[in-house]
């Protein structure tokens, strides 16, 4: 079967139905507990309406994570290099926006993340924003930083994604009873003083 592309401003509608529809589900039940009756249902539409656009809730689950995973990319990194902006204000800023991101659907976020270590489809998708993430990280020190050639600017790109993941993580998904405003501040001292130490 054929998978439907929406040209049409009610097709596009209706896909976009049956994506929100599932989404929900997803969050709430995950991708298992989550039948294509039952977001076709919900989402309003006919069985043969949710083939035409998907091939099976795997695929419909796949583009879902890909947008949502877009958003960590348009969602926090889009500060322009600002002279009046230090580099300490960026990097907090940057870490403000990511755990605003991380609050943003996180419980399909989290359902995601599970299936990452047991899906090699959905593992992909997060590795390949991850890789668009360290070089979009390695640019925005570079408005502050000539680097020694000798460092290993993936390696040192990795390391703070990886620590601000690792909050942002401690902070949405095992809701820390630690004060969020404090750790962004903890976080972002840390990463200061390790990128101004270089």
């Amino acid at each position: 079967m054929r998978v439907r592309v929406p040209r049409q401003i009610r097709s596009m509608e209706r896909k976009q139905r049956i994506m929100e529809a599932a989404l929900a589900l997803f969050a709430q039940k995950g991708m298992k507990g989550t039948s294509s009756n039952e977001i076709a249902r919900t989402a309003g539409v006919s069985i043969g309406t949710f083939y035409s656009y998907f091939e099976n809730k795997k695929s419909l689950f796949l583009e879902i994570l890909e947008r949502h995973l877009d958003n960590f990319i348009t969602g926090i990194y889009t500060l322009q290099r600002d002279d009046a902006i230090t580099m300490k204000e960026n990097i907090r800023d940057h870490i403000v926006k990511a755990f605003a991101i991380f609050n943003l659907h996180s419980s399909f976020h989290k359902e995601a993340l599970v299936m990452k270590f047991t899906d090699p489809d959905v593992r992909r998708l997060f590795e390949e924003v991850e890789k668009k993430q360290l070089v979009l990280i390695t640019t925005l020190l570079g408005y502050y930083r000539t680097w020694d050639t000798l460092r290993d600017m993936e390696a040192v790109a990795k390391v703070i994604h990886s620590a601000v993941e690792n909050v942002a993580h401690y902070v949405t998904f095992l809701e820390s009873p630690m004060d969020p405003d404090h750790l962004i501040d903890e976080l972002t001292e840390m990463i200061y003083h390790y990128v101004n130490n270089m």
